[in-house]
């Protein structure tokens, strides 16, 4: 089973799920740092994961896919981390990444900060990291040239989260 974008979600996700930071790298990055600190940080994306290790803090929790923008993409990414990797096309989530944070969460919870590597596409890790993280965590996702977007795990951004995830396509493959 997985969860396939419509063309109207593709827009309204065109808006940040949280606040934007905006700014050239690293402006966004030096601005939230002590926001950051002691909380369960989850970042998605390669560029904004790099740039979250060069602040000194690691992630509980980081999914890229070795691109940005479309292109292959090497980051300075070094980490000690529990890696495990998953299958997921462009345009949706799939039960096998829905089931990677989910048991990635179980891992931080004891402790142990998890690196999902994604084939495929990481962009909407965003929707259920935010579902499956604590309250009071962070996750963080690029805005491609404008900055990084900072969302606080709250209940009403797990519902907006639950909503849109109800508003894609389920599209079902056996199992």
């Amino acid at each position: 089973m997985l969860f396939r974008l419509t063309e109207e979600l593709r827009r309204e996700l065109k808006e940040p799920l949280g606040e934007l930071i905006k700014g050239p790298i690293p402006e966004p990055y030096l601005r939230i740092k002590d926001e950051l600190r002691g909380k369960t940080v989850i970042t998605v994306g390669d560029v904004v994961t790099e740039n979250v290790l060069k602040l000194g803090i690691s992630p509980s929790l980081a999914l890229y896919d070795l691109r940005t923008k479309r292109t292959d993409y090497s980051p300075d990414i070094n980490a000690k981390a529990v890696f495990m990797t998953v299958s997921n096309p462009p345009g949706t989530i799939t039960k096998a990444l829905l089931d990677a944070i989910r048991k990635a969460f179980r891992l931080v919870e004891r402790g142990r900060p998890v690196h999902i590597l994604v084939s495929g596409e990481e962009d909407l890790g965003a929707i259920p990291a935010v579902l499956y993280a604590p309250l009071n965590s962070v996750v963080l996702y690029g805005q491609p040239d404008e900055g990084v977007v900072l969302i606080k795990v709250t209940p009403e951004c797990k519902r907006r989260c639950a909503q849109i995830l109800a508003k894609m396509e389920v599209v079902r493959d056996g199992d």
